[in-house]
């Protein structure tokens, strides 16, 4: 497909992609674009090149849910180095001798972890994606430009040490969006007074998504554009907390309109708890995929057509079309 084309995806879904060490993540976007024969293409949080594992990539109308997706707990496994340090808290990094204390056995390691649990503040890493003055402060790192960032809260809901094997001792982190792994490792290192680095670092979960439902980049180029299909997931799946509701077929047409409708018209999926005022919800075509997010709201923000104004209780206001061409 030629640069800039809009040709409209025939697909809409999303892919969990395990994406392998020494690609970017908008590598493997580029990848998907290209096998899938669409620009509109996008993830929901990235990957470093180091890293492997699961990233959750959108397609077509699954793009406009990513807002809601860039916030979901992900999980890690991965290695440490003890005993050196390095400008990026990882094995890419500039790597230099750590501070020099003794390096922590496994029981004193594991206490190490224990206060970076819970909600903490975190400085993101000076080689990281985070923008400050319009500028990433990777930009900034490599020109060798000094600039203030802020800290910020994160949680980390646990921080393991599994397993220590001379200098190298293997971890899982299981932590809210916006978490550097990095940052944590580096923290350890020097509250155990010897440096440490992350060598090796694997995403396993993204919320409800884990890595055994991933397919691979090869998988991805051998099934092309025909078998795509094949490995793409309902836009349903992504936010499986969400009530899911299935509307007739002129209750579509009034929503492609920008319409609210009346709950009436639609039907509540049988596995689905109802929705209440104020939540966001699925609405889907009879035995389809969703074709908008609503909320749900007490009465409609505006006079409704005579058609629609007969029906009592609450209605579905629309927050975004997932409709192709709307």
């Amino acid at each position: 497909m030629p640069k800039g084309s809009k040709r409209q995806s025939r697909y809409h879904g999303v892919v969990p992609v395990d994406k392998p060490e020494g690609m970017t993540s908008q590598d493997v976007v580029n990848v998907v674009r290209r096998v899938a024969g669409t620009r509109r293409i996008g993830h929901t949080g990235t990957l470093d090149p180091l890293a492997t594992g699961l990233l959750l990539v959108l397609v077509g109308e699954a793009t406009k849910l990513s807002e809601y997706m860039i916030g979901f707990d992900k999980e890690y496994v991965g290695t440490m180095r003890l005993g050196v340090q390095s400008d990026t808290h990882d094995a890419q990094g500039e790597i230099i001798d750590g501070p020099g204390q003794p390096l922590p056995d496994l029981q004193a390691l594991k206490r190490l972890a224990e206060p970076l649990t819970g909600e903490i503040s975190q400085v993101p890493p000076a080689f990281s994606a985070v923008k400050v003055k319009g500028r990433k402060l990777y930009e900034y790192a490599r020109k060798g430009e000094s600039v203030k960032v802020e800290a910020r809260t994160v949680r980390v809901d646990a921080f393991d040490i599994l397993e220590l094997n001379e200098d190298v001792a293997h971890f899982r982190v299981a932590c809210s969006s916006g978490t550097y792994v990095r940052s944590l490792v580096h923290q350890i290192g020097q509250d155990a007074g010897c440096g440490a680095i992350v060598t090796s670092l694997r995403r396993t979960v993204i919320e409800d998504f884990h890595i055994d439902e991933a397919v691979t980049i090869d998988q991805l180029r051998e099934a092309g554009d025909e078998g795509f299909g094949d490995f793409l997931l309902p836009m349903l799946d992504t936010l499986t907390s969400w009530p899911i509701y299935y509307v007739e077929t002129g209750g579509v047409d009034w929503l492609r309109r920008g319409q609210a409708i009346p709950a009436t018209l639609a039907q509540l999926d049988g596995e689905s708890a109802a929705g209440r005022i104020d939540d966001l919800v699925f609405l889907c075509a009879l035995g389809g995929d969703a074709v908008a997010v609503a909320r749900v709201v007490p009465r409609p923000p505006s006079r409704p057509p005579a058609q629609l104004s007969r029906h009592v209780g609450l209605w579905f206001q629309p927050v975004k079309l997932l409709i192709p061409g709307d």
